[in-house]
């Protein structure tokens, strides 16, 4: 189920019938609601793919509304999963499924010796490790690591010469070069002006006082952290962000 999906049940359509009121319920949606779920070709196990959309169909089949409000609720579940990406087969399957299984007779509930073990899922290979557990007292929870809040949670990084983004300021006309790197920034910044000294173009803020003839400042003026990551995906979209938002301020160097 989405963080954005907050449906309650709605208290609707109040009516005259031979002097009694009839009262009828059918779910509400946020005008805010985005019917946004995890995508089907998204790289998370299938069973978290499905979960929201099991969550709606049974909410569906259980809630007392009426056959025109399941229908008008079918729709909408068959056309969210459609934005989704989903088949349509795999929700009308979930949906028959959920029915028999209300359908059914309860069954006793009995002790088990079952063990819950959580699994990190780095796609379908994984199956092949975690079907091995079939029929033993295992259970595998999938758990991901591609989450937001991983992708944009602090590391540890070295706190006197950190690696991250980083950007170097022109002190003639205050533009700044955007840089990254997987080492200290300390170290590269110094890179940065050993290729000045020598005469050497190699970094586009290097070309930039060479070219133009403007001056660069001690460190603690011209260097600065903006985000302190590791080397990888991560860091190369922290630097483009900083990027784009120095270009639209027209403060990004013409060289980079």
């Amino acid at each position: 189920m989405t963080t954005e999906e907050n449906s309650n049940i709605n208290f609707l359509d109040l009516t005259i019938n031979r002097g009694r009121k009839n009262i009828s319920i059918s779910i509400y949606r946020k005008a805010t609601n985005t019917d946004t779920t995890i995508h089907y070709l998204s790289n998370h196990p299938f069973e978290q793919k499905i979960a929201a959309f099991r969550y709606y169909i049974q909410r569906m089949l259980t809630l007392p509304i009426s056959q025109i409000g399941i229908n008008k609720e079918w729709a909408i579940i068959c056309a969210m999963a459609k934005s989704n990406g989903f088949p349509e087969g795999i929700i009308h399957n979930l949906r028959k499924k959920l029915t028999l299984k209300k359908q059914a007779p309860e069954s006793i509930a009995t002790e088990s010796n079952q063990k819950w073990v959580p699994f990190t899922y780095f796609g379908p290979a994984v199956r092949r490790i975690t079907n091995l557990f079939k029929g033993s007292n295992i259970k595998i929870a999938f758990r991901t690591t591609n989450t937001i809040q991983k992708q944009l949670s602090k590391n540890s990084h070295n706190q006197q010469n950190p690696s991250g983004i980083y950007s170097l300021k022109c002190n003639t006309c205050n533009k700044k070069y955007i840089g990254q790197s997987g080492r200290g920034i300390d170290t590269r910044y110094k890179e940065h002006i050993r290729y000045i000294r020598t005469n050497n173009p190699q970094s586009a803020y290097a070309t930039h006082i060479l070219q133009n003839r403007h001056e660069y400042g001690p460190k603690n003026e011209t260097l600065q952290l903006l985000k302190a990551c590791n080397k990888g995906t991560q860091m190369s979209c922290w630097e483009t962000m900083y990027m784009q938002q120095l270009y639209q301020r027209e403060i990004l160097i013409a060289e980079q």
